[in-house]
């Protein structure tokens, strides 16, 4: 199937029984479209298999792609959504990664639910959906520690003060419930290397994301990345490996500023070049052969003006309502009233804003499949009592945050949810 095709499947999956047909909302394709069945499509092409985990993509999409493997390289750029990459391209920009593309394959994929980093991130490290991991999004409440907490600072969210949960009792080696891709390609002798910015390395998150990798990299500037990238290419020579690389500015600009700027224009056409000049021009044959590309996002944005988002705290009518503050993400809202006052949530959502919000049942929405399955006995708890979905360009915060935030994601629109997979084997490009 084309790109295309596989569009058209994706928009027209539907949840009736939970979501508004009418919404036009992308629902997540855990059955073999998702970023989350990446994972165990890297362990089948090194004829591997990943416990626990999400089924492999169609095998359609990687027929070939075996023969001969010896390292798989995954580049994830965060915020890099489909629908984004096909406004750039039609702009004439991007050369680079569109030449890939037709030189391999294109497709497009769904995120997972709630659309956001952290969970999608550890979708694509266990093959596992965040109903199962748990890791629902950037803010999330612990049962076990009794606080709302930021789910990728590891610390209550009044505060950035890093790893502070830790400090108080979290172990980051057993956070998630679920084997790491790492760990299990280990097992089949096969080797796993990480490059991301040196601000995450060392983290407590880091450490939940990289488990059981052999060896993690960091990286300075733009120009580092793709070096750095290129020298793991030729450390690896001769080895069975998996290289994982995440790139961030993107997703950072596209808060800033807004997702369709010239200010992330500017930044894929840098991606762009700096893949061309200091990666794939640069790389002798012996580290092209036997290497597979993939590049894909873990969500794309989508613009909200600011006076289309509801802030909780400064809603009196709201959050008298609520135990602990709105966590989730503005996008996909968690909400943990106080007892017996969800019906009150309900009532002033949809008479104060009766074109804003769908207000859902969390644990409905759960046992729909919308976070995926099985599902993590905590993942009701940190899920809350309901979901709150921004009907359109619409958004439901804790509180004001210090940055002004433009570009948001975590929600279903096409916008935030498809994602591009670009892969090809690198002797092709040579």
């Amino acid at each position: 199937m084309d790109a295309k095709s596989l569009e058209r499947v994706l928009l027209e999956r539907q949840l009736p029984e939970l979501l508004p047909p009418e919404e036009g909302w992308v629902v997540p394709h855990y059955q073999g479209l998702s970023i989350a069945n990446v994972p165990a499509t890297i362990a089948a092409l090194f004829d591997h298999q990943l416990p626990a985990a999400l089924p492999p993509l169609p095998q359609e999409l990687w027929a070939g792609w075996q023969q001969g493997l010896q390292r798989v390289v995954l580049v994830i750029l965060d915020a890099l959504g489909y629908r984004m990459l096909q406004r750039l391209w039609a702009a004439g920009l991007g050369d680079t990664l569109s030449g890939l593309a037709r030189a391999g394959r294109f497709a497009p994929l769904t995120s997972v639910f709630p659309s956001t980093t952290d969970a999608a991130l550890i979708s694509l490290r266990t093959g596992c959906p965040p109903a199962q991991h748990g890791w629902l999004a950037y803010t999330m409440y612990l049962r076990e520690l009794g606080i709302a907490s930021n789910a990728i600072v590891l610390t209550p969210i009044w505060t950035f003060q890093r790893d502070l949960l830790v400090e108080w009792g979290l172990d980051p080696e057993t956070l998630i419930p679920v084997p790491s891709l790492a760990e299990s390609l280990a097992g089949g002798g096969i080797g796993t290397h990480a490059l991301l910015a040196s601000a995450f390395r060392g983290s407590a998150f880091t450490q939940v994301l990289y488990r059981g990798a052999q060896q993690i990299r960091s990286h300075r500037t733009a120009s580092d990345f793709w070096v750095q990238l290129r020298h793991l290419l030729a450390e690896t020579r001769g080895q069975r490996a998996l290289i994982t690389a995440y790139w961030s500015a993107l997703d950072s600009l596209a808060h800033a500023h807004g997702p369709a700027t010239d200010l992330v224009q500017a930044e894929f056409q840098t991606i762009d070049l700096l893949l061309d000049r200091h990666f794939l021009s640069m790389l002798p044959s012996q580290d092209r052969d036997g290497t597979l590309l993939l590049i894909t996002a873990d969500h794309g944005q989508i613009h909200i003006p600011p006076e289309q988002i509801l802030t909780a705290d400064q809603t009196p009518e709201l959050s008298r309502h609520l135990l602990v503050p709105v966590t989730g993400e503005s996008r996909a809202a968690f909400i943990h009233p106080r007892p017996g006052r969800a019906g009150a949530i309900r009532e002033y959502l949809q008479a104060a804003f009766p074109e804003w919000f769908v207000v859902l049942d969390s644990t409905q929405a759960l046992e729909a499949g919308l976070m995926g399955s099985p599902i993590y006995d905590e993942s009701y708890a940190r899920a809350g009592e309901l979901l709150v979905l921004p009907r359109g360009s619409h958004a439901l915060q804790h509180s004001e945050p210090k940055v002004s935030l433009v570009g948001r994601h975590g929600g279903l629109t096409p916008e935030e949810m498809l994602v591009p997979l670009v892969g090809v084997r690198l002797e092709a490009t040579g």
